[in-house]
């Protein structure tokens, strides 16, 4: 009998380490993202219709961007947290639409997130729908939600002191909004100085997913597009979400 017994006692052991290895290897790519390629990206870009359509004032080169990116990010449900560090690069996707057009950031392949946008003719931009996918350890959630009424990402022509106020809902979610056009500045990129402004956007929402979010935004009205961008989110609920963000677009003009 106790000859029977100890192939099942091995067997036994080798799936409690089998287990403990499995669990050690999630927990350790838990902690890491994957960056989001560039050919990936342009592949996509390019399915979508690519550079079709007319670029007008408040609509940016359509493309795909690479911004130097640094930050780190946390989450999970209840008391167990999951910090992972982010890629050294982020993807920045621009696809024309009818109505304006269509942002994706591609913080990570784990982290996406995806604004609509509806330019008028003067140039303001207003967004319209919002999309956020966020995933740990293949597990996550893809939050997708409209906007009521549209809400003013940048007016027409953003002037230093200008400030102004967003009450919308994203879904069920219920957001206030206030931004604010702090100063002028430069930033260098491919060689070339651009004038920016830079607005902060301090964001909070209630319902089912209550937290903040800070964006600051070093914006080219000439290009229509952050030279640099940073984030600062903390999202509650049932599945909670941390991340701090810092991105510097790397070159122009965008890869097609």
């Amino acid at each position: 009998m106790g000859l029977l017994t100890r192939p099942v006692r091995l067997i036994g052991l080798l799936v409690v380490l089998a287990l403990i290895g499995a669990g050690a290897w999630l927990w350790i790519t838990a902690g890491s993202s994957t960056t989001a390629a560039e050919d990936d990206a342009l592949r996509d870009f390019r399915a979508r219709g690519g550079e079709a359509g007319d670029v007008r004032p408040g609509v940016p080169r359509p493309g795909v961007y690479t911004y130097l990116q640094r930050g780190r990010e946390r989450g999970g449900a209840g008391p167990a947290k999951v910090s992972r560090g982010l890629p050294g690069e982020a993807r920045y996707v621009v696809l024309l639409t009818a109505e304006g057009f269509r942002e994706e950031l591609r913080v990570s392949e784990e982290h996406v997130e995806i604004v609509r946008y509806r330019v008028s003719q003067a140039g303001a931009i207003r967004a319209v729908s919002r999309r956020t996918e966020v995933r740990f350890i293949g597990v996550g959630r893809d939050d997708r939600r409209n906007i009521r009424p549209p809400s003013l990402h940048m007016p027409a022509n953003p002037r230093v002191g200008q400030s102004w106020r967003d009450r919308y809902r994203a879904g069920e979610l219920r957001v206030q909004a206030t931004s604010r056009v702090l100063r002028q500045a430069r930033i260098s990129v491919s060689g070339r100085s651009y004038p920016v402004l830079v607005v902060r956007v301090d964001g909070v929402t209630s319902g089912a997913h209550p937290g903040t979010r800070t964006d600051v935004l070093w914006w080219s009205p000439q290009l229509s597009l952050p030279l640099r961008w940073t984030f600062d989110m903390d999202i509650g609920g049932v599945l909670s979400f941390e991340s701090k963000v810092d991105l510097r677009l790397a070159a122009l003009p965008p890869a097609t």
